[in-house]
Formats: C-alpha cells, structure tokens, sequence
C-alpha cells in the first residue's frame, strides 16, 4: 500500500466504528481483570500482588512521562495526511522515536537511582522479598525506554485511524499482562520472573505496532532522517499535554487524600465506592475522544472548519444522548444499588455522595470534547493552563467544603469544579472561533439540555419515594427523554448512526 493511499477521511462512519473498537478495547481487559484478580491473589499472596499491581502501575505511568511525544506524533501525522505532505511521515514518526528513546533513557536512569529508597525505606515490604522487588524495579527501569517508543508507533495508527490495528494489539497486550501474571504465579516465579514475561510482551507489542507502520506508510523503512525542527514542534505541543497528563489525576483523586486528613481514613471508604462504580462510564467519552483526536488534528490540518465544529457538535450531543440516561438511572437508584452492594449503611451514608459524583462524572464527560478539540487545533495550552489554575484553587476549595460538609461536601466542590471547568473549555473554544456559538447552540441542543436539568431535579428527591413510584417516575422520564431527544432533536442520519452504534454493526 502506498501512503499516498492511505489518506484517511474523518466521517461519521469512521468514527463511530473507531469509537466501538475503542469501547470494546476497554471493556475486554476490565472483565478480564474482574476474573483474573482473584485467581492471581490466590496463587500468588496478598503481599506479592500488592506489589505486582505496584510494578504494573510503575509501567503505565512511564507512558505519561514521555512528554506528550505519543499524541504529538498522532496530530502531526494527522496533519501531515490532510495536508498531502506524505514525505513528512516518515521524519515525524522516526524523530519522535528517536526523542521518546533519549527520554526513556533518563526517565528509565531517575527510576533505576530511586529504587532502593522506595523499595527499603518508602514501602513497608516483608525482608525476605525485598531483594526480587528491587530486581523488578531496575528491569522495569532498563524498559522504559521501548514502553515509550511504542506510544510513538501507536500514535502513526491513530493518525491513520486504524484503531482496528491498534486494539487488535492493545486488546491482547492488557489480557495478556493479567495472564502471564498468571502462569508466572502458578509456576512459583519471582517477582521479577514475571516482569520479564511481561517486558518480553512489550517487545513483542513494539515490534508488531513498528510493523503495521509499515505496512500502511512502506515509506517509514525507506528514510532514516531526524528532523530536529520538527523535534522542537512536538517537544512544544506534547509539553502542555504532559502538564495535563500530570495535573488531571492530581485534581481527580486529592480530594480522597483531604477527606482522609480532614476528617477520617474510616470515612473515605463512603466516598471512594461511589466513585470506583461511576468512573468506569468515562470509557464511554474516552472510547469516542481516542477517536475523534486524529479527526480533529486532520481537520485542522486540512483547514475544514465547518466540519470539524460539526463532527464535534455531534459528538456532544450523542455523548449526551447515551450517557445522560445512564447516569440519570443510575443516580435515581443510587441507594437501592448501594443498598443490595454494600448493605444499608452504606447506602444511607453514600447515596447523596453517588447523585454528586455522578452528576460529576457526566459534566467531565461532557468537558473531554473541548480538551480533545483544543489540542486537535493546535491549542494545547489552553486547557493545560486553566488546570495549572485549577491545581492551586480547587485545593482551599474543595478542602473547605469537606470541612463544612463532609464526605458531601468533597462531592458537591468536586461537581462545581467540573461544571466550571467544563463551561471554561467550551469558552475557549467559541473563543478561538473553533466552534461557532451559533451552531452549537441550535435549538435541538438547547431542548437537550434544559429536558436534562428538569429530569436532575428529580434525583434529590428520589430517596423519599416508595420504590414503585419511583420505579414508574423513573420509566416516563427515560421514555419522554427517549421519545424527545429521538423524534425532536436527532435528524436522520444521527438516528441512523445511533442505530449502528447500539447494534454494533461495524461494516
């Protein structure tokens, strides 16, 4: 196949198959992990999984170090695509490698210093198993470098939106990291035995992502030429994604960390249960958004403005259109699914703090569009910088409400600053003239959202009602949401597509 080929184009077709191999790439490897873990605990100890789940966090994180290079490859190919600039690919894909290579080196050096202070003094390990912990740890620390490098492959396969490709490795890599795991137990391997089987994994995982590069752009192993200009091009974008790889998970989970210290350790399990439960619908926007980032980059590139605000506006409204009614469900009876989970304690304690997380969890859903399109346009220190901000205020915030209100509060200050968020990236796109305010905001999307703060009106008084009313109230609003959003804001053709995404009918 020549590159020239290969030239993807960003319909809604494409992007709602893409959308259903990403959404089944992560569901695959949770419902692996949910028959996997217990096994790998039986046959393995409380102590040694422990550490084991350690090390495989230890691996992904080193992917969130390689300063944004992976997703900068993803956005520069795409332009470069869109653009007929064909012989910049190869330079694009080979310099990143070179970059995520050197980065690895350093990033892989740092871990491999601080090992004996985390694994003797910072973590609390039995005696007898220290030594294989540390020799884990610094075979994990010579790795970095092609755990790095596969991102850079990876995102040449986004940029061309093969996502087909890139779940057909991705999806085996994360099962096989719980199975060999698994046989690493069953055959009394050391710790660090099994990190080997799962460094070999990875190389395997390289080798094959550097391969399909090839197949789809044959011209990757015909030119070796680094481009130290284009190399200052992705440092500069992939920096301000790094800043917010790094700040995203810090405003996610300090607020666990302050209701431990301002109240109690023995209250934040009411807190972080909701939470575990609700986080896993972000894979429905994060399916759609590993989607739609290469579409907006080639957009971009290409300079196809009223497309672009079009795929994006659909993308909001069908997000909203599939979520909204799970979360509205799920919110309306957060206390009976609390209660039958974890007893009716818990449920009295968590049912207000399950309506605010999952009322967050929705609007942050909903604020991953604007953050995929700035960085899509060439923007990525918009959002990057207004979390920097928000780093330093939600902090007192959120602290202060924890201390007035509880483990309520922690919610209540977590939902506003995800509102707040969301209405300043949605800002700063209209600002940038992205999107236009006009067509966002047709008539349609706004029958969408003033239906959906009607029917949120009914969730804080859910707990109150008898179970058949509630189950009857909880009905005739899915329905009347349902025949709304169906007969009066969805035309035909995102009727049709809503149609393949329930059927997964991928052509």
């Amino acid at each position: 196949m020549k590159v020239e080929q290969a030239n993807p184009s960003a319909t809604g077709r494409v992007i709602i198959k893409n959308t259903i191999f990403n959404l089944i790439g992560q569901v695959l490897p949770i419902i692996a992990a949910v028959l996997g873990v217990p096994i790998l605990i039986k046959y393995l100890g409380v102590e040694k999984f422990g550490i084991l789940s350690l090390l495989w966090m230890v691996m992904w994180y080193s992917t969130m170090l390689d300063l944004g290079l992976g997703r900068s490859t993803t956005k520069f190919i795409a332009e470069a695509l869109a653009n007929s600039k064909f012989d910049q690919i190869p330079k694009i894909l080979l310099t990143s490698a070179f970059a995520q290579v050197l980065i690895g080196t350093v990033v892989g050096l740092i871990f491999f210093a601080l090992t004996p202070f985390v694994v003797e003094r910072l973590l609390k390990i039995t005696p007898e198993i220290i030594p294989e912990t540390k020799i884990s740890f610094y075979i994990i620390s010579a790795s970095v470098p092609l755990i790095l490098i596969s991102a850079t492959f990876q995102g040449m396969l986004e940029a061309y939106q093969r996502f087909d490709l890139v779940n057909a490795v991705l999806v085996p890599v994360k099962i096989g990291v719980l199975v060999l795991s698994i046989v690493g137990a069953l055959l009394n391997f050391k710790l660090y035995g099994i990190v080997i089987l799962l460094i070999a994994m990875r190389v395997f995982m390289t080798f094959t992502l550097f391969f399909l590069d090839i197949k789809i752009c044959p011209e990757v192993k015909k030119v070796f030429d680094l481009d130290f200009k284009i190399l200052q091009t992705l440092l500069s974008f992939g920096g301000w994604v790094t800043v917010i790889n790094i700040v995203n998970p810090i405003l996610v989970y300090i607020d666990r960390f302050l209701i431990g210290a301002i109240l109690s350790v023995s209250v934040l399990a009411y807190y972080t249960a909701p939470f575990e439960i609700l986080q896993r619908l972000w894979i429905i926007p994060a399916s759609l958004n590993m989607t739609l980032f290469p579409a907006f980059s080639s957009l971009s590139g290409g300079e196809q403005s009223e497309k672009l605000g079009s795929i994006f506006s659909k993308a909001v409204k069908l997000t909203f259109v599939v979520l909204f009614p799970i979360v509205f469900m799920l919110s309306f009876f957060s206390f009976e699914i609390l209660k039958i989970w974890l007893g009716f304690d818990f449920a009295v304690k968590s049912s207000d703090v399950f309506k605010v997380i999952a009322l967050g969890i929705f609007a942050s859903s909903i604020a991953g569009f604007p953050t995929i399109l700035l960085q899509g346009v060439g923007r990525p220190e918009l959002p990057a910088k207004l979390y920097l901000v928000e780093l330093v205020v939600y902090i007192p915030f959120v602290s202060f409400f924890i201390y007035k209100f509880g483990i309520i509060g922690a919610g209540i200050g977590w939902l506003i600053r995800q509102v707040i968020e969301m209405v300043l990236l949605y800002w700063m796109v209209f600002k940038i003239g992205a999107v236009t305010v006009k067509n966002f905001f047709s008539g349609d999307v706004l029958n969408l959202i003033l239906l959906s703060i009607v029917l949120v009106s009914f969730l804080f008084v859910s707990d109150t009602l008898n179970i058949w009313l509630k189950f009857f109230i909880a009905i005739f609003s899915i329905a009347l949401f349902s025949f709304i959003i169906w007969f009066k804001t969805l035309n035909h053709r995102e009727r049709e597509e809503i149609k393949l995404l329930v059927r997964l009918k991928i052509k």
